[in-house]
């Protein structure tokens, strides 16, 4: 599993170093500074946040699969996303365990606070949200902005293109490479 995993992130880091050199030469040929500075800073901070939360959702990963905190739950993801909240279960109520509304409600909500989830747990789940490598990759999209701002070369319309490229070439990449390699 793990060497499908680098796989992709290999195949998905290289798709955006080619739309980058793409990009840097479309930059070169235009000749207006504000269009060009904004694609190129907008891009290559959005890349490394792409990246950044590949790289800690896959370490997120790898570490819940290594403590064993995967959920042993028997039902399919079909089943999951179809019926979430398990309304249409396959068990056949007998009219003579009927109870009154009163008992039903007590039990759902003992059964939904038992569901809620601590601190600590929330705390582990955040990590990948929290990790220094997004955190980073922040910062320097926030530096290219205010830099871009500063210096009056900020184009607005380009800026916002240009940091959702990496996200478009992310997901085509990925739905691509798992339909190449349909067997890691």
């Amino acid at each position: 599993m793990n060497r499908g995993i680098n796989i992709k992130m290999k195949n998905t880091v290289r798709i955006l170093l080619g739309v980058a050199f793409i990009l840097s030469i479309g930059s070169f040929l235009i000749e207006d500074n504000s269009i060009s500075s904004s694609l190129l800073i907008g891009y290559f901070t959005s890349s490394l946040i792409m990246m950044a939360s590949m790289k800690s959702y896959q370490t997120f990963v790898e570490m819940s699969v290594s403590n064993g905190m995967i959920p042993d739950d028997e039902r399919d993801t079909i089943d999951k996303v179809e019926d979430p909240y398990m309304l249409f279960d396959d068990e056949i109520i007998d009219e003579s365990q009927e109870r009154d509304l009163v008992e039903v409600v007590k039990e759902e909500r003992a059964r939904l606070k038992g569901n809620g989830r601590s601190f600590v747990e929330v705390l582990k789940d955040s990590r990948t949200s929290l990790s220094p490598y997004r955190l980073l990759a922040y910062v320097f999209m926030i530096m290219g902005f205010i830099y871009l701002q500063k210096n009056g070369v900020l184009d607005i319309k380009t800026y916002i293109i240009s940091i959702s490229i990496p996200m478009v070439a992310v997901i085509i990449s990925l739905v691509w490479i798992s339909g190449d390699n349909k067997e890691l």
